[in-house]
């Protein structure tokens, strides 16, 4: 099977480099356009702390900020331009990693999405889910689920 839009979901640049990898290899076997998904959370960290403050919950994730998200693409750009790969672009969309990645498979129509597997062992991973399990529930094309 061939893929012409591959999208990538690279929330850490510096975590997800086995995704990257992968995701430009097979951008580039494929001669397929890659695209690299961060989401960010709109809620500011000092804000979260102050909701915690007053109403504690268990986990208060803190996720990308807008100006990290974009930041974070545009170094897998770069990235992935050095390794070949002749159409790569950076795409931000406001809101959790899961949603961020469906959104742009579904508005691309892409044929392969590519996560990393952090988070399938941590608990919180196991009660509501780890991203790439997430994904694999939502996504209507092929998912492929890199480990480090």
């Amino acid at each position: 099977m061939t893929y012409t839009t591959i999208v990538a979901g690279v929330g850490d640049v510096e975590a997800n480099t086995h995704v990257i990898d992968r995701a430009c290899e097979m951008a580039r076997l494929c001669d397929a356009a890659l695209l690299l998904v961060a989401g960010f959370d709109p809620v500011s960290a000092r804000d979260k702390a102050r909701i915690n403050e007053f109403a504690p919950v268990a986990d208060v994730r803190v996720g990308l900020t807008e100006d990290q998200a974009y930041a974070v693409v545009e170094k897998a750009r770069d990235t992935a331009v050095e390794r070949g790969v002749a159409l790569a672009q950076g795409v931000v969309v406001e809101g959790t990693a899961v949603d961020a990645v469906t959104l742009v498979t579904l508005e691309t129509e892409a044929d392969l999405v590519i996560v990393g597997s952090k988070g399938v062992d941590s608990l919180f991973g196991r009660i509501f889910g780890a991203v790439s399990v997430q994904v694999l529930r939502k996504s209507k094309c092929d998912v492929l689920v890199v480990v480090p």
